[in-house]
């Protein structure tokens, strides 16, 4: 069995570490993994994780043709982009349609055709924020073109090629970024404040969740359709949190409908306000500090003068607020599967990666 990863933005792109370690966890599935590259560039990465590669730009038709020739499993990890690196829209949208038209025409009669898209393709059923937005449309894009194509070559030619699409969550794994820059906050605090409901449910999935949806899909478990992939059961923000939190850490949750009902910059003004009120005090500025990505901000309160006993409590004291804390569940899930089961086969895999 031989899996070949295509990514359209390259090794140098934030998604390269899912492509890596989706990689490595397949290749300890006993499955042949092959990244296939637009160039050498980045290829010193490949060969270090003990990956062999082809290098094609999957645009070309020869090259399509010659790379995935022995190709079981074509893993569309990544699709052009309406920003950078590709910069237009209709230049993201040519590249995508080529691609996808390529990886159907030229992939074996019987292969298994997965783009890995992303929940933000529901649009505003998950976040306001993506009613407008040109990567979802991108990614809406591709989805429509794959099922589209693949239905009509089987049809022509009587192949059995499967085409599969899957909406996966917020990633989490040891060599996922939002992973590391999660424990890293958390491990530095003894109390944390999330600005988050906690039994709300996330769209949290971790990497081995994803691996087994496509061993479900190379194993037929499921028909050929669109998924939503996230841990199931879903966990909510509180799993989410005392599964990467240190021994120690205590976590509290704040925001509407979690422990208390403001949020943590809300509730933190309010006291300050009362106490400038009551004791008539001068405060001096309040400080914050607003990460620059992710839309994580991370809010140190540090007071000086008379007020700061009183406020003593607060100071050292970390909030952490992302955007996806507010998102909606994502619909259309994936027959559950076991993650509790996977976990302990995961952490081996990586401890012996390292």
């Amino acid at each position: 069995m031989k899996v070949g990863l295509v990514n359209a933005i390259g090794l140098n792109s934030a998604d390269a570490m899912l492509e890596m370690e989706l990689g490595i966890l397949l290749q300890a599935e006993g499955i042949e993994v092959v990244p296939i590259i637009q160039s050498e560039i980045g290829s010193a990465m490949i060969v270090n994780r003990g990956f062999s590669y082809k290098v094609a730009d999957m645009t070309i038709e020869e090259d399509a043709s010659e790379a995935l020739s022995d190709i079981d499993i074509v893993l569309f990890v990544k699709e052009a982009t309406p920003n950078a690196p590709h910069g237009q829209p209709k230049m993201a949208r040519r590249i995508n349609q080529k691609i996808v038209d390529n990886l159907v025409k030229y992939s074996k009669r019987n292969a298994v055709i997965i783009y890995i898209s992303s929940i933000s393709a529901w649009g505003g059923k998950l976040a306001d924020r993506y009613q407008q937005d040109l990567l979802v449309r991108e990614k809406r894009f591709v989805e429509k073109r794959l099922q589209k194509k693949y239905s009509i070559w089987n049809r022509k030619y009587k192949n059995q090629k499967r085409a599969y699409i899957l909406r996966v969550g917020h990633v989490m794994g040891r060599m996922q970024k939002q992973t590391n820059e999660l424990e890293k906050m958390l491990e530095k605090e003894e109390e944390v404040y999330i600005d988050a409901k906690g039994d709300l449910e996330s769209n949290v999935v971790h990497i081995m969740t994803v691996v087994r949806a496509i061993l479900m899909c190379q194993n037929e478990e499921i028909k050929p359709g669109r998924y939503t992939v996230v841990n199931s059961p879903q966990w909510s923000w509180k799993d989410v949190m005392e599964y990467y939190s240190p021994e120690g850490t205590k976590v509290k949750f704040y925001g509407a409908g979690g422990v208390e009902k403001k949020s943590i910059k809300d509730k933190m003004m309010s006291k300050i306000w009362k106490m400038a009120e009551t004791q008539k005090q001068r405060l001096v500025p309040l400080l914050t500090y607003m990460a620059e990505e992710r839309n994580i901000q991370v809010v140190n309160k540090h007071l000086r003068g008379e007020s700061k006993g009183e406020m003593n409590n607060l100071k050292d004291k970390v909030g952490i607020q992302l955007d996806i804390f507010s998102y909606n569940p994502a619909p259309g899930k994936i027959p559950e599967i076991d993650l509790e089961e996977l976990l302990p086969k995961y952490e081996k895999i990586i401890s012996e990666k390292k």
